[in-house]
């Protein structure tokens, strides 16, 4: 691995693990819940960067979220893990489908993330009720998600604007960087 390539997702996963720190004094009207806003540095991964540099950031910016908070080794830091890598691994792939719009796409994201932590929630603690919250969850997660497609998109504008960033481009040439 490349520095340059060490250096971006160390970057994107330390903006998105100082998000995850700021969200935690955003309330949130669920126990445990978040906005959601750290994913935005998956989404921003997913739109200009290769499946390995997603996973990367995805994994990263939850580990060190975990840190951080001092949840490292807790049921809440593996709940948090499975979710952002199934939201980054659905989002990549819907990405990639070209099916939906960036704001489809991460509410599909926001979806798979508390699905996943939400059946990881119910496998920790032996009961299924743990589910029945989900619905609640899968609404409230909404805004944040729709907040991280405009955002994103913004982000990615701006690249594109600054930098004479080609973002087909820059993904088709990850692609080929990753083979």
């Amino acid at each position: 691995m490349s520095s340059r390539k060490l250096a971006l997702i160390s970057s994107l996963a330390s903006l998105g693990s100082v998000i995850y720190f700021l969200e935690t004094f955003i309330p949130f009207p669920l126990p445990f819940g978040r906005w959601g806003l750290s994913n935005l540095v998956v989404l921003i991964a997913v739109v200009l960067y290769d499946w390995q540099t997603v996973f990367a950031v995805s994994l990263m910016k939850s580990v060190v979220s975990a840190l951080i908070t001092g949840q490292l080794f807790s049921i809440v830091s593996l709940m948090s893990i499975a979710g952002s890598v199934t939201a980054a691994t659905c989002e990549y792939v819907t990405f990639h489908t070209s099916v939906f719009g960036l704001t489809g796409i991460s509410v599909l994201g926001s979806v798979a993330n508390n699905v996943a932590q939400s059946i990881v929630g119910a496998v920790s603690i032996k009961s299924w009720s743990f589910l029945l919250v989900l619905p609640n969850m899968l609404i409230l997660g909404i805004p944040g998600a729709v907040l991280n497609a405009y955002l994103t998109e913004r982000v990615v504008k701006r690249a594109k604007n600054s930098f004479g960033l080609d973002v087909a481009q820059k993904v088709t040439n990850n692609e080929n960087d990753s083979r």
